[in-house]
């Protein structure tokens, strides 16, 4: 072989072996974007959670938690498996297609873990109030991420979203939905600012009228962010509803009384008792259920940015109307979920 013909033939070789490698060989970049796809998440009680990929099939067995699936998802998009499908069964029903036949695992602590593993989910979300059962979930091969602090705040409503964002891939949608409740917080503060009249408001758990919210309660937080203040001194407790006596109702003597609207009595069965007449508000009759009749609004989840706004309106009317409420409640529905309902459907008068 002439030098001539060498000189030809050796550079084309080259050529031709360095672009069969790039066939071959993937590059470094394309190396980290295949297997750089671990989730790693501390949840609210510390514990490190890795998941391989973003959760897609969720099951949990208390509606709080749950329901940053239902509003992360849009509706069920997540959901195969559910705890207590009846209480937000008004707008679940409305926002998950097939709502009926979404099976049931358990209530609370006591789960199915046969319905777990046939429902083929691929995470289960808990609050901190149930992490006893995060070991059985483990035992059947199923990652937990324990999401509710059992310490209920404004601030713990946004870390679930949070926490649940990063599982499934949803950052972005978590952090619309946790700026919306910040909007409602600074709205309300900025109308509040040159008021002093502060009522004092008891609100009282659905199983009894005589359990009220305590100060380590989402119920204070409303309270406080609509302008009043919480009646209930000298009772401790996190994450439930404190049981008291009248003698200790009537000695409060709040101004506002509020219970949920899936209670078990009325304003009028309070407002009848002739052991509640001596209060401030049987008296001028400032009893009020709290809305909504289609989801609580007084509980740790996202909507609880409505109930910042309904305590507002129910205990300042002079300062943020029904209309405004209205407003911003078309707005939370229209970006959680894409639709609105009806001062009706909600109950709201």
């Amino acid at each position: 072989m002439s030098k001539r013909t060498k000189q030809v033939i050796f550079p084309l070789l080259l050529v031709v072996m360095l672009l069969l490698s790039s066939c071959i060989m993937p590059t470094a970049t394309e190396v980290v974007e295949e297997t750089d796809t671990t989730i790693l998440i501390t949840d609210v009680i510390g514990r490190e959670v890795s998941l391989a990929q973003p959760a897609t099939k969720l099951v949990g067995t208390h509606n709080p938690t749950l329901n940053a699936a239902v509003v992360l998802g849009g509706g069920g998009k997540y959901l195969v498996g559910f705890g207590n499908k009846e209480m937000s069964r008004g707008l679940y029903e409305q926002v998950i297609d097939s709502y009926d036949d979404l099976p049931q695992i358990g209530k609370g602590s006591t789960i199915n873990f046969e319905s777990v593993v046939a429902a083929g989910a691929d995470l289960a979300i808990l609050p901190e109030r149930f992490q006893d059962t995060v070991p059985q979930f483990e035992e059947v091969n199923l990652p937990v991420v324990v999401i509710l602090d059992s310490t209920e705040s404004f601030e713990s409503v946004k870390q679930t979203l949070t926490l649940l964002g990063q599982a499934l891939g949803e950052d972005e949608r978590a952090g619309q939905i946790t700026a919306f409740l910040d909007g409602q917080l600074e709205k309300a503060q900025t109308l509040l600012k040159d008021t002093e009249e502060r009522p004092s408001v008891l609100f009282l758990g659905a199983s009894s009228a005589l359990s009220v919210a305590p100060a380590a309660m989402i119920q204070t937080s409303l309270i406080e962010a609509g302008g009043g203040t919480n009646a209930v001194v000298g009772v401790d407790g996190t994450g439930s509803f404190i049981e008291v006596n009248i003698e200790q109702i009537v000695a409060w003597n709040p101004d506002v009384i509020w219970y949920p609207a899936y209670s078990d009595y009325t304003a009028e069965d309070l407002i009848n008792d002739p052991a509640w007449g001596s209060i401030s508000a049987i008296q001028n009759k400032q009893v009020y259920e709290f809305p909504s009749l289609i989801e609580p609004w007084d509980q740790p989840t996202a909507a609880v940015a409505l109930g910042v706004d309904y305590a507002l309106h129910s205990l300042h009317p002079d300062l943020y109307d029904l209309d405004s409420l209205m407003q911003d409640v078309d707005a939370f529905y229209t970006l959680v979920y894409g639709k609105t309902f009806t001062a009706e459907q909600l109950g709201i008068k």
